[in-house]
């Protein structure tokens, strides 16, 4: 009898991959490292900054849990 899957214990981490040319990665890793940031978190704090520029939202609210509800922010 086989068992059910073992739970994740990070389940609400998403992976994302982008793929840079050389240049551009190496270009980017060392603006990263001159901000003493590590590379993957300087990415997502840029990719955040952007959405939020453009009023993007980030995260949903559930008010109702019959209906979703799109937190703005505002």
């Amino acid at each position: 009898m086989r068992r059910g899957r073992k739970p994740s214990r990070d389940a609400k981490r998403k992976n994302i991959i982008v793929r840079f040319q050389e240049g551009e990665y190496n270009a980017i890793r060392e603006y990263a490292k001159n901000m003493d940031t590590p590379f993957s978190t300087f990415v997502r704090d840029v990719v955040l900054g952007y959405l939020d520029s453009k009023n993007v939202p980030t995260s949903i609210a559930i008010d109702d849990p019959n209906q979703l509800t799109i937190d703005t922010g505002e």
